[in-house]
């Protein structure tokens, strides 16, 4: 005997029962694979106009990216960052 639904003469149970071996509509998220490479993330910092000349400056003297500064900072102050992290990534 069928479900009452809308659906005229349909038998719901037997849809409900093939839909149960159907993968579900949303795809379920995988764990975090180690090996892929994360994604950056943007920030906007907003500094006095002579920290950005000086840093802009350092940069430049030891041939770095104010990024790579800037982690580089982080990472004396105890934050997590590794030196892959760190790693100049602009393209030769």
């Amino acid at each position: 005997m069928s479900k009452s639904n809308n659906l005229g003469d349909i038998d719901v149970t037997a849809l409900e029962g093939l839909a149960s071996n159907l993968p579900t509509t949303q795809p379920v998220k995988d764990k975090p694979n180690k090996d892929k490479a994360e994604k950056d993330v943007t920030i906007t910092l907003r500094i006095p106009p002579r920290i950005a000349k000086d840093l802009k400056i350092k940069a430049a003297t030891a041939d770095k990216t104010q990024r790579e500064l800037i982690l580089e900072g982080l990472k004396l102050m105890g934050i997590d960052v590794r030196d892959e992290d760190i790693a100049d990534r602009r393209k030769s």
